[in-house]
């Protein structure tokens, strides 16, 4: 569905001078160096890490300009987009980046996350798949796996793999949501998605999205209360760096609870 591009971005400026008339537009290149592309490739991840999203972007697309064959180039766009709520733009990328190299674990279980978000749950569970074949101790691939292991309703190899992800990076938080979230959503046990979610906020506050979902827990307990104080730090989180689509889901939960 998805067609493979070659993404070129051209800026073009058009220059005026009363003391020249043998240029009257100039192309605006990057040269390729090593150490120009991986400055740009450090630039973008801490742009990434600061939550600029749109900065790392602008720093992604420079960087494939002068070098398109570098694959987790294009996986850095895809984060960018994956952040700002493009999943299918990130899907393109993440397309690019397996089309340069198929062998790097992150570009197939970054692709799997981004079906798995679009719902298209065979196809990620088969790059999932693909990205553990290379890197059996890939956590995000892990993370997907478990997830649709919970979704089939294989509880005891979904908390499994999920016990296996927390083993391998203890202090990534994001493993205690999607457990949590997983709990919830297939209605596994909403008193321990609650102690679950309760973790994951205790080790990082800053994520607005593990806020909506302690709100579902409450609004689901018939805690209204709760659920709105949550969902209103949600928001307010969401505005530094600015997440449009978790603000706008965390208000559309808001009017159901209020009513």
């Amino acid at each position: 569905m998805i067609k493979k591009i070659i993404y070129i971005l051209f800026l073009l400026v058009i220059s005026c001078s009363n003391n020249s008339n043998d240029i009257d537009s100039e192309e605006i290149t990057y040269e390729y160096s090593p150490q120009a592309s991986l400055d740009l490739f450090i630039d973008g991840n801490r742009y990434l890490n600061q939550g600029k999203y749109k900065e790392a972007e602008k720093t992604f697309e420079k960087l494939i300009i002068i070098d398109p064959e570098f694959s987790k180039a294009w996986e850095g766009l895809a984060d960018s987009s994956l952040m700002q709520s493009n999943l299918n733009k990130s899907l393109e990328y993440l397309n690019n980046a397996i089309a340069i190299n198929s062998s790097i674990s992150s570009h197939l279980s970054k692709k799997a996350l981004v079906l798995y978000y679009l719902d298209d749950l065979e196809a990620s569970e088969s790059f999932a798949n693909s990205a553990l074949e290379n890197n059996p101790i890939d956590v995000r691939a892990i993370i997907v796996s478990a997830s649709i292991k919970a979704d089939k309703g294989l509880i005891d190899q979904s908390n499994e793999l999920f016990d296996l992800a927390i083993k391998l990076e203890p202090d990534d938080s994001s493993i205690y949501y999607w457990k949590a979230k997983s709990y919830r959503e297939y209605n596994i046990d909403l008193n321990q998605s609650m102690q679950i979610i309760n973790k994951a906020i205790e080790m990082d506050r800053s994520a607005p999205s593990y806020f909506i979902e302690r709100a579902l827990l409450y609004y689901s307990f018939g805690e209204l209360a709760n659920a709105e104080e949550d969902l209103l730090e949600a928001i307010e989180i969401a505005k530094n760096p600015r997440n449009q689509n978790l603000i706008d889901k965390a208000k559309e939960i808001l009017e159901d609870v209020k009513k």
